[in-house]
């Protein structure tokens, strides 16, 4: 909630101080405050020097900024009094607008209040600003211009993908899908990544899964035609022998059980006290335990623990060898 008040409170000091209308204008000096219930804090005024067109004092949309989802719908003069009303509509949702502004051509000062909600939140808020004309001519088509550079660049930033892993795809799916997206011409690469490396890769398949389950957000799934259970089922034979166990639990019963006690024959297995680092890494591993039809033991239809000793006679070294190794060193050296 703090974070939704925060940008509704940001995005309108910023509209206050940023009249677009296009017309040889004057400079001015405008200060905006925002003051809003449930704010654990008071917001800073924000003072910036603003080109607006002469005569513009007079004109909310000029005082209160020029909005392409907000409409002043009742603006009536008396004097140097400009009464107004007016709402602004986002992604479905109203805020209502009362205020007035007193002026005399060198300055201008102003009260709005906004009501409403904003997503599903219920706002008040009470914008208050000031502007006084401090002179010079200048161009009000410039910050227009400058705003709209400032947007494309943060959109092409936005929409470079070249150094996008899958997990980056799925996060940033929306700006690729739907009717209008904001970066169009990527749907496909988009869904050819998946579609490759989400059996593969259990972060991204998470990620995607949580974002399905979203309310508001367009289906990644069904835009690139993705199979979300074969996808699981991929993954589950995927991570079967190294896990993680908390995702074989929740998603594949069976791998689960058979990780479980792979697990624990791990866990005997480093109990043995083996010396031999080639004997306990191959334990670890589970080559020394696993009955799988892969495995040594298995092929031969015999566990480790029913393998024969090595026969002296075919080149193994066994205790009797070392022994009587021992006993003619002893011999020969006289100890």
């Amino acid at each position: 909630m703090k974070k939704i008040l925060l940008s509704i409170g940001m995005s309108s000091v910023i509209m206050l101080s940023s009249p677009l209308l296009a017309a040889t204008g004057e400079w001015w000096e405008v200060t905006g405050k925002m003051e809003m219930e449930g704010m654990p804090f008071a917001m800073p005024a924000q003072t910036s020097k603003v080109c607006m067109p002469k005569g513009g004092e007079s004109d909310p949309n000029n005082t209160q900024g020029k909005d392409k989802n907000c409409k002043m719908t009742d603006v009536k003069h008396s004097g140097n009094t400009v009464k107004f009303k007016g709402t602004c509509v986002n992604q479905g949702e109203t805020m209502n607008v009362v205020g007035e502004t007193t002026h005399d051509g060198n300055s201008f000062k102003s009260n709005m209040k906004m009501s409403g909600k904003a997503q599903g939140e219920a706002v008040n808020m009470t914008m208050v600003s000031s502007g006084k004309r401090i002179g010079g001519s200048c161009d009000t088509e410039e910050l227009g211009r400058k705003a709209k550079a400032q947007v494309d660049a943060g959109m092409a930033a936005a929409c470079d993908t070249s150094k996008y892993k899958t997990y980056n795809w799925v996060v940033s799916a929306s700006l690729f899908i739907g009717a209008k997206p904001s970066c169009p011409g990527k749907k496909e690469t988009l869904c050819k990544v998946l579609r490759n490396d989400m059996p593969h890769d259990l972060q991204a398949f998470q990620a995607l899964e949580s974002r399905e389950k979203a309310q508001g957000e367009p289906s990644v799934a069904k835009a690139c035609n993705l199979n979300m259970e074969n996808t699981k089922k991929s993954l589950c034979k995927e991570k079967a022998r190294s896990g993680p166990l908390s995702f074989l639990e929740a998603s594949c019963p069976a791998e689960a059980k058979a990780y479980r006690e792979l697990l624990r024959k791990r866990e005997e297995c480093a109990g043995r006290g083996f010396t031999s680092g080639d004997k306990m890494n191959k334990c670890m591993g589970g080559e020394m335990l696993d009955d799988t039809a892969d495995s040594p033991a298995a092929k031969s239809g015999k566990s480790s623990a029913d393998a024969e000793p090595a026969d002296s006679g075919s080149g193994g070294v066994t205790s009797d060898s070392v022994l009587e190794g021992a006993k003619k060193l002893k011999g020969l050296f006289g100890f």
